[in-house]
């Protein structure tokens, strides 16, 4: 499947991976996590280990068109391949993380979009304490929606279907990963179940309840059915707030 329209990039979609030509596009690396990797993230203890080797998902870092080097220098953009599939009783998902802290002194958001497939996002907001959670929302989104991540939020991203889901992730590039909470916790404060059931993790000990939110899809100037690498590279001051994040930018 060509997916030049939903990425703005010259990229098939293959089974498991996308194909693209090294002339035209650029790859820092391909991370591929494994079930090893991510079970301590996973409720069911008694399945750790297990299969260990298969792929649960794989990330395509820093990846953009050979001649658009310039546009890339503070900010990096990544496409995530979510593998179809389940580890125990759970769907395949992503590690839970939160990222590190902007100059302003709140941490850095993020923007998705979906390219392929189907997704669901869990995000959720702490106090101090990361077991003590103040809001959890949920956003379901097919191809084209673009889901905007908060400061305050950490993030799982959940793939329930029958086929991969592809997303694309814009971001700074001073931005970093933070999951040793969610490891603690082995998990979000909710955990999707079949047939769209969603239980509570008991290793929180306050979770409200799971709200429902559409897509962001006119998040400052963006628009459902555009690439969000095109706009980025036509009007990158949009996504100034990335960079510079102020909670008042967002609202879930």
């Amino acid at each position: 499947m060509d997916l030049r329209e939903s990425t703005g990039l010259p990229i098939v979609s293959e089974e498991t991976a996308l194909k693209y030509s090294d002339s035209e596009v650029s790859v820092k690396g391909i991370q591929i996590i494994k079930t090893e990797e991510i079970s301590s993230y996973l409720l069911n203890s008694e399945w750790e280990g297990k299969d260990k080797e298969k792929e649960v998902y794989r990330i395509y870092q820093r990846i953009r068109k050979v001649e658009d080097k310039h546009f890339w220098d503070i900010m990096k953009f990544d496409f995530l391949v979510i593998q179809a599939g389940k580890l125990g009783e759970e769907y395949n998902k992503t590690t839970g993380y939160y990222r590190s802290f902007a100059g302003t002194g709140y941490r850095f958001p993020e923007i998705y979009q979906v390219v392929e497939g189907y997704s669901e996002f869990l995000l959720q907001q702490s106090t101090e304490n990361h077991e003590k959670i103040k809001d959890v929302v949920m956003i379901r989104a097919q191809k084209f929606d673009v889901v905007v991540v908060p400061p305050s939020y950490g993030i799982t991203i959940i793939n329930p279907s029958e086929q991969k889901s592809v997303l694309a992730r814009i971001r700074s590039d001073d931005a970093k990963e933070i999951k040793t909470d969610y490891e603690k916790t082995k998990g979000e404060c909710y955990v999707r179940g079949e047939e769209g059931r969603w239980t509570y993790n008991e290793n929180y000990f306050e979770i409200p309840r799971l709200r429902l939110e559409p897509p962001q899809n006119k998040w400052k100037s963006l628009k459902r059915g555009i690439p969000i690498y095109s706009i980025y590279t036509y009007k990158p001051k949009i996504f100034a707030p990335l960079l510079e994040p102020d909670p008042a930018d967002y609202i879930l």
